[in-house]
């Protein structure tokens, strides 16, 4: 596929709300890494794990990431999925 025809299937609002917050962009990019805990990741960033909670749902939401351990109700582990991964490669 030529590379033109990838940016068409790419969705530049999503792509835009994810570039507007530079939280957003990080913890997308440690989850693209290695799947991770909330609280891993507030570590690691040095931020609130509420704050990562909101964003990491956020993600989840538009299907740029996933719970990987949907059987546990607490402490999930979250990992990037395909769609993310694809926007992660055009920002």
């Amino acid at each position: 596929m030529p590379e033109s025809e990838g940016y068409r299937d790419v969705n530049w609002d999503l792509v835009s709300s994810i570039r507007a917050s530079k939280r957003r962009m990080q913890v997308l990019k440690a989850l693209a890494e290695s799947p991770q805990m909330n609280g891993e990741l507030a570590d690691d960033l040095e931020i609130s794990t509420p704050w990562v909670r909101r964003q990491v749902k956020w993600l989840e939401e538009r299907g740029l990431v996933e719970d990987l351990t949907e059987s546990k109700p607490n402490y999930k582990i979250f990992g990037v999925t395909e769609d993310g991964e694809h926007v992660l490669e055009v920002i």
